[in-house]
């Protein structure tokens, strides 16, 4: 029998005023209308940010569950007049709160950095409403559904944690122009113990329960036990490394990283690349904000600009960055729409759904297989490298011989993508690598064995 514990057990234990955002946005548009009849030669916008956070923890081996929720409503303001530019953000309740942060943007007008003025949003009707609250009894449900069907037999489950995130936003300029964006997002977050170290992976959960949802789960931590349980051998050094996506995600995590605006701004040499061929021609990474695998959906980014497919590297040849209007502009490249937010931050370049375009290369006749990787404190300790320990087995004219154990490799990006052989067609995306997707990657032995 479960119990839950948490201090508001309620089927609703949130109490999220659905209202206050939008009364929020009520209050954001008299203060821009103030702000236009007092200062007519400056443009202003206020982004407004609702997000709910919801995170249900199961204990498997007791059967209790502990519940914890808040609520982060905040304002953020951009002021142009002439060459200046200010910004200002915090957290806001009421109508004078939201004032204060336009005034407080007002009063850090100054030079520096070129932030050009985003096209005013094109508004889709009036604001959407806050979206139904989730239903605890399911996702307690839920919980206990994936801890009997999904962890192998035997395996200790050492967290399960189901995280729903909801953020409602409102990007409202002066004169009227307003747009807005909801997203709501869940997922099953799984650490379970192996004798070689914890493996630690994520699904994101689809709001119709599909169980089919569930199976590439399901099949990685079968796949993990089966890896990293029994009798192992050193890896052959001079074995190519075949990369399974479980493994490779974290490098294409990185590679997303690495194609942000704002790091080709610091990196000189990266931003002369574009329309060169530094990678080989197997290699092609696409953004694309609708994908149907992907674990995002957006149609317009934080800046009201249009959110369109990119295709970053065709065939090997570097074609842009992700870009955010303000590094755009440094770099002399068009917005594309991956000006993204985090809380009350200004907008900078990040990716939505980012993946590694499938291809279904065969793979070599011999190579070391790394199918699973093991927990480490971070996979990217230093700016540009990947760190991984990943265990697999060695394969032999198409079949598994042996089990190896667990290696680690520092894999510096560029040099590891300048090396890749090949590509599979399996392409999966991952919650636990920034939701950036990968197929299967061939790379040459590790330090040239």
């Amino acid at each position: 029998m479960s119990e839950v514990r948490d201090s508001e057990a309620g089927e609703k234990p949130s109490g999220v005023d659905p209202s206050a955002p939008h009364e929020l946005a009520g209050a954001a548009r008299v203060a821009l209308e103030e702000f236009g009849r007092v200062q007519p030669s400056a443009i202003a916008e206020l982004f407004l940010s609702a997000r709910l956070r919801l995170t249900l923890e199961y204990e498997v081996s007791a059967g209790t569950f502990a519940l914890s929720h808040g609520l982060e409503i905040s304002a953020a303001a951009r002021v142009w007049e002439g060459e200046q530019h200010g910004f200002a953000a915090g957290p806001v309740g009421s109508a004078r709160e939201v004032r204060a942060v336009l005034e407080s943007a007002t009063r850090r007008l100054g030079t520096g950095a070129r932030v050009p003025i985003p096209p005013a949003p094109v508004s889709a009707g009036p604001l959407p409403p806050w979206p139904p609250e989730p239903s605890m009894e399911r996702a307690r449900q839920q919980a206990e559904h994936i801890a009997r069907t999904v962890v192998p037999h035997g395996v200790v489950v050492q967290a399960l944690v189901l995280t729903r995130r909801t953020v409602w936003s409102a990007l409202l300029r002066g004169g009227g122009a307003e747009g807005a964006h909801v997203e709501s997002t869940e997922e099953a977050f799984l650490r379970c113990e192996t004798s070689r170290g914890a493996v630690v992976d994520a699904v994101a959960l689809p709001p119709d329960d599909d169980e089919a949802s569930l199976v590439p789960l399901r099949e990685r931590l079968t796949e993990a036990v089966s890896a990293l349980e029994g009798p192992t051998e050193p890896a052959d050094p001079a074995l190519p490394l075949v990369l399974r996506p479980a493994v490779a995600a974290p490098l294409v995590a990185g590679l997303s990283w690495l194609l942000r605006g704002d790091v080709a701004s610091a990196t000189p040499a990266l931003a002369r690349a574009v329309g060169r061929k530094p990678f080989p021609s197997v290699l092609s990474v696409e953004d694309d904000p609708l994908h149907p695998l992907g674990t995002r959906r957006r149609e317009v980014d934080d800046e009201g600009r249009p959110a369109r497919g990119a295709r970053l590297v065709d065939e090997g040849r570097l074609m842009g960055f992700l870009h955010s209007g303000e590094t755009a502009a440094r770099l002399g490249a068009e917005p594309n729409g991956r000006g993204l937010r985090e809380g009350t931050s200004p907008p900078s370049p990040a990716a939505i759904n980012l993946f590694i375009v499938p291809r279904g290369d065969a793979l070599p006749a011999n190579y070391t297989e790394l199918t699973t990787r093991v927990e480490t404190f971070t996979t990217m300790p230093r700016p540009g490298t990947v760190s991984l320990i990943a265990g697999g087995w060695e394969v032999r004219d198409g079949q598994r011989v042996r089990r190896i154990a667990p290696m680690e490799l520092d894999l510096p990006l560029l040099e590891t993508f300048r090396a890749l052989r090949g590509v599979g067609a399996d392409l999966t995306f991952f919650p636990t690598a920034d939701g950036c997707g990968t197929p299967t990657l061939v790379l040459p032995p590790p330090r040239g064995g």
